[in-house]
């Protein structure tokens, strides 16, 4: 799921931080270290799913900054505001502070251990067995055969 950050209704892709397999059957470089095919190695950067849907739109960010917003602005006006800066001093924005957050916040979005694969869980079916030997192993009646 892409990962995206606002400010000021510009949408940033977000970075992450998180554990991969070098799957590229090739010896890569990261953060001037070697890693072999097949070994773990972290990867720190903007997140991958956001980068593809950005891609996929042929843009560097996605919204628009809310002080160049139309429909923002004719709301305000609405409201008897002269101006959006009138509007942000009476909710308490603070500039600085959103900026601090932001930079903050799109410094490290996923945390995490590097996940352990595991074998698929068996799952059993249920139902009625229809063909009468009561032998199958998904679901019907009478014994089930071991394993």
């Amino acid at each position: 799921m892409p990962r995206f950050i606002s400010k000021n209704g510009i949408w940033h892709p977000a970075k992450e931080r998180i554990a991969l397999k070098n799957l590229s059957g090739k010896v890569k470089i990261v953060d001037g270290k070697e890693v072999e095919p097949g070994d773990d190695y972290i990867y720190e950067g903007p997140d991958r799913a956001s980068l593809f849907v950005l891609f996929k739109e042929k843009v560097e960010t996605l919204g628009q900054d809310f002080r160049k917003n139309p429909e923002f602005l004719q709301a305000m006006r609405n409201q008897g505001f002269n101006n959006v800066e009138e509007y942000l001093q009476l909710v308490g924005y603070d500039e600085k502070k959103i900026e601090e957050d932001f930079k903050k916040n799109a410094a490290v979005v996923n945390r995490g251990s590097i996940a352990k694969r595991v074998a698929s869980v068996k799952t059993m079916g249920g139902g009625v067995d229809t063909a009468g030997t009561g032998k199958d192993k998904l679901g019907g009646f009478g014994p089930q055969p071991e394993g």
